[in-house]
């Protein structure tokens, strides 16, 4: 039992509560995915942008905190988009710039004719999935990082491929607190044990003046040991200057 580490593991913690960090962050995305969609009051936009090649996108965005969905018809050509825009009753916005993530630009089929993309978690996003429809010779659709489940007869999209940067944030958000506690309650332990006249390392009964403990060798009271070995050779140094000043007054003598 002699040699035990007195000091409480530190890496096991570590890594034991960033994984819970990480369940609790894919559960965050079920749950704001969950989260019923508030009609009107969820903030909606519609808008076309204008891409490179004389090309047009439109996209309507829904989002709420802890879920973004994106649906993006096109690209389609410009000339084509001024025609749609002209039969339309209400026009569309034309905003520059292009607001789709780098996940929902790849796509798994080509040249897709409509894209839907959710990310969902908590406080960021970190998890993504998508759907490709593409229309031009056959219904055919692609769905990429998305489980979908029947909610109370509603179909919902579960996404769960990981976007890194928001998994990672998210992970370590939830398991900073988790860890922080665990070691608190550790510390306070401890403390229990050595009020109580026990090893704070193995809760040993300890005995008065007994250090370092018996069983597992922790120093339990460092200062004084470090004091008392100061003592102890100032207290051989002083004896070695006593005796050398005995020998050299016994010599005076017998000259």
């Amino acid at each position: 039992m002699r040699g035990r580490e007195h000091r409480p593991a530190i890496l096991l913690p570590v890594l034991v509560f960033l994984s819970l960090g990480l369940v609790c962050a894919y559960a965050s995305s079920v749950v704001t995915v969950l989260i019923p969609d508030r009609g009107q009051f969820t903030p909606r936009t519609s808008s076309r942008h204008d891409l490179d090649g004389d090309q047009s996108i439109y996209v309507f965005t829904v989002r709420r905190p802890g879920y973004s969905l994106m649906a993006v018809t096109g690209p389609i050509e410009s000339y084509a988009a001024d025609m749609l825009d002209e039969q339309r009753s209400q026009p569309i916005p034309l905003r520059p710039g292009d607001p789709r993530p780098g996940w929902l630009r790849r796509s798994s089929i080509e040249n897709p004719q409509n894209s839907r993309g959710i990310a969902a978690g908590w406080p960021f996003l970190c998890v993504w999935g998508r759907t490709d429809t593409n229309v031009n010779h056959e219904l055919r659709s692609v769905h990429t990082g998305l489980s979908h489940v029947t909610v109370r007869k509603a179909r919902r999209a579960f996404p769960w491929l990981p976007l890194l940067p928001g998994l990672i944030a998210n992970t370590v958000i939830y398991a900073s607190p988790m860890l922080m506690l665990w070691y608190a309650g550790v510390w306070a332990h401890r403390r229990w044990r050595r009020w109580r006249g026990r090893c704070p390392n193995c809760a040993y009964p300890m005995q008065n003046g007994v250090d370092p403990c018996p069983e597992c060798g922790m120093p339990l009271q460092p200062t004084a040991a470090g004091s008392s070995i100061d003592s102890d050779t100032s207290s051989t140094s002083s004896r070695q200057t006593t005796s050398t000043l005995t020998s050299k007054s016994s010599s005076k003598d017998d000259k």
